[in-house]
C-alpha cells in the first residue's frame, strides 16, 4: 500500500469517529417504587422483623451522554430520597402485637450506563450505581456511607425529552442490623435496596 494512502486512513479514522460523536447534557426527575431486602433477618428477645410494603422514592439531578455510531455512555448524578419500613412484631405475647416504622434513606447516587440503540429512539443500557448515604430517618445502627448497585433498563428518545425505565438491585448492603426505637434491641439484618424507577429527562443541549 502506498505510504501516503496509509496515512491519509490513519488521519481520516479519527475523524469519521469524531464525526459520529454525539454528545448531550441534560437535566432529570422522576420516581420508584422502592423495597428494602432484610434477608438474614434474626429475632430478638420475642421479636420478630416482617416484610415491609413497597414504598415510593424520588430523584432529580443532571445526565450528559456520549454517542458514538449506535453506543453510548451515559453517567449522572441525582439525589434520591428512599422511603422504606420496618415492621416488628412481638410474639412474646397471647396475641401478635406490630410495631410499623417508616424511615427515610437519603443519598447522592452517581450511575454510569453503558449501552446500545435500537434505531433513533430506543436505548437499552445498564451499569454500576455508586450511592453516598447523605442521611436518614434512623432505625438503623451503623450506616454504610458508601454502596454499590446495579441498574439496568431500557429508555426513549423523542426530541429534547428522555423516558428512562430501569431496576435497580443492591450488591452491597447499607446497614448490618435495626434498632427498634426506644428500646435496646437490636436484630442483625443484610439490607439492600431493591427499586423500579422511571425519569423524565430534559437535554439542555
Amino acid at each position: 500500500m502506498n505510504k501516503k494512502l496509509f496515512f491519509l486512513i490513519l488521519l481520516l479514522i479519527p475523524s469519521a469517529a469524531f464525526a459520529q460523536l454525539k454528545f448531550k447534557l441534560g437535566l432529570k426527575a422522576g420516581m420508584g417504587i422502592s423495597k428494602v431486602n432484610l434477608s438474614g433477618t434474626t429475632l430478638s428477645q420475642g421479636t420478630a422483623i416482617l416484610p415491609a410494603d413497597s414504598k415510593v422514592s424520588f430523584h432529580g439531578g443532571a445526565f450528559t451522554r456520549l454517542q458514538i455510531g449506535s453506543f453510548f455512555l451515559q453517567p449522572e448524578v441525582y439525589y434520591t430520597s428512599i422511603g422504606s419500613q420496618a415492621i416488628f412484631e412481638n410474639t412474646n405475647l397471647n396475641q401478635a402485637v406490630r410495631n410499623a416504622q417508616d424511615y427515610n434513606l437519603n443519598r447522592i447516587d452517581v450511575p454510569i450506563i453503558v449501552g446500545f440503540r435500537l434505531g433513533n429512539v430506543v436505548r437499552i443500557g445498564a451499569g454500576p450505581v455508586f450511592s453516598s448515604l447523605t442521611g436518614s430517618t434512623s432505625v438503623h445502627d451503623k450506616l454504610n456511607s458508601a454502596t454499590l448497585g446495579l441498574q439496568a433498563g431500557f429508555g426513549i428518545d423523542i426530541s429534547k425529552f428522555s423516558l428512562d425505565f430501569r431496576y435497580e438491585t443492591g450488591l452491597s448492603k447499607f446497614s448490618n442490623s435495626l434498632t427498634i426505637p426506644g428500646t435496646n434491641r437490636t436484630f442483625l439484618a443484610d439490607q439492600r435496596i431493591n427499586q423500579f424507577l422511571v425519569s423524565l429527562g430534559y437535554s439542555i443541549f
